[in-house]
């Protein structure tokens, strides 16, 4: 208990204030004592920051109780009242509890004054300590909320019991939403692999870091790196769980894309080296082939030679085509004939794709020259017809087309303004299932 307690005494009998003080030092309690006797002497008085308790009568001549409870209870709301009287009776001090005041003491029982203060004052200080925690809770609460990660506390069996705004921005959910879900349902419906794993972990090692797919409430698929934190009760047994995700989707694909880059540079390279050795193998097929049209005499042996230098000729043409695909993603802006571009990837797709898909075409005659890089053209279009064959693994028709168009202007994708003029369309569609 804080020594000296700071008390103000509303009495007109100097007495019974003197008489009150005694008995609180003899009881072990240290406190100074400021008697007031009017309205304006107590409102003056609770000036005072440091005032920790208040006493007083019931009835004086020109003030009452009641209305000094009403004083104390506005100017200082959170000091406790206690009345001291000898006229207050049952019922009057019942309406003065509900009024406010903290306990009452008849001034024939005054050997209960120093139990009624000791608790009086023990408890407006927890009262104050429970503010101070909840303020620096709400505190905490609000650094939560500004910081970038989804945040939330989650108890034992996954209910959710804090969900910062991040975790609202990232999943969709408001807080009033979330809180009291089972997080398991709301962010990973079917699939509960990856927080079960993560629970056992967190179990045995109080900590647990990694990669988990969650669900939005848009049913939008995300990646995150999420950090578990066990936090525990004052026994040392398992209380919460703090959760922080950062979502990591948009890295995860650009990793992937990245990925897939480096896989077609190195196919490109891997074909361009066999390119080149078919043509060394293919050159002497179709210089012997020529040379031995001299040497046949029979129309079979010309029917069979006329065929193997057919086949020599698609094969050289597709080192051809497979060497311009192998060329690399660099390279200077050159004039690109549209036209036979996408003609040679009609011819690929013809050669390389399944039977079961039908490639047709529809280029027009009069399409404008670009300047660009053939390459990353061969190479968006051959995503694209990839693309088209894996979504028809039962068949299907692959159709590429391109042709010329118009625009007055228009936005493009990536914001920028497009100029007016004609511009080249190229078109690939598939009769498949699609893909995500």
């Amino acid at each position: 208990m804080k020594a000296p307690l700071h008390i103000i005494h509303i009495e007109d009998n100097r007495d019974d204030a003197e008489l009150a003080n005694a008995l609180l030092k003899s009881a072990g309690i240290s406190c100074e004592a400021t008697c007031v006797k009017t309205r304006e002497e107590l409102e003056h008085a609770l000036k005072r920051p440091d005032v920790d308790l208040i006493l007083s009568d019931f009835s004086m001549p020109n003030f009452d109780g009641l209305t000094a409870l009403r004083v104390a209870r506005e100017k200082r709301p959170d000091v406790p009242f206690i009345f001291l009287s000898g006229t207050i009776g049952e019922e009057m001090a019942i309406d003065a509890i509900k009024e406010g005041a903290t306990d009452y003491v008849i001034k024939d029982r005054m050997s209960r004054l120093p139990f009624s203060v000791k608790r009086a004052v023990r408890e407006a200080a927890e009262a104050a300590e429970r503010r101070r925690m909840e303020a620096r809770i709400r505190e905490q609460a609000a650094l939560l909320d500004r910081a970038q990660d989804a945040i939330c506390l989650n108890d034992m069996s996954q209910k959710i019991l804090f969900w910062n705004r991040s975790a609202e921005r990232y999943y969709g959910w408001k807080s009033s939403e979330a809180v009291g879900k089972n997080s398991n349902e709301l962010l990973f419906q079917d699939d509960l692999s990856g927080p079960s794993e993560a629970l056992r972990n967190l179990i045995r090692k109080g900590e647990w870091q990694g990669e988990l797919h969650q669900v939005t409430k848009d049913q939008r698929k995300i990646i995150v790196e999420s950090r578990w934190t066990l936090l525990r009760d004052d026994k040392g047994e398992p209380k919460s769980i703090l959760v922080i995700n950062t979502d990591v989707t948009e890295k995860k694909q650009i990793e992937a894309q990245f990925l897939r880059t480096q896989r077609m540079e190195t196919i490109g390279a891997l074909a361009g080296g066999i390119a080149h050795d078919l043509n060394n193998a293919l050159g002497p097929i179709l210089m012997a082939s020529s040379l031995l049209k001299k040497e046949v005499s029979t129309p079979e042996g010309a029917r069979l030679l006329e065929m193997l230098a057919g086949s020599a000729q698609r094969g050289a043409e597709m080192v051809r085509q497979i060497l311009s695909f192998s060329r690399g993603v660099g390279g200077t802006p050159e004039p690109l004939d549209i036209r036979a571009i996408v003609q040679e990837m009609v011819q690929l797709a013809k050669k390389t794709f399944p039977r079961s898909i039908t490639i047709e075409a529809a280029i027009a005659e009069d399409l404008p020259k670009l300047i660009g890089n053939s390459t990353q053209l061969h190479q968006m279009l051959m995503n694209l017809c990839i693309n088209a064959r894996d979504a028809m693994p039962q068949g299907g028709t692959l159709k590429i087309e391109a042709g010329s168009i118009t625009l007055k202007g228009a936005t493009l994708p990536d914001g920028r303004k497009s100029e007016p003029g004609v511009y080249v369309l190229i078109k690939v569609s598939d009769t498949g299932h699609g893909i995500p």
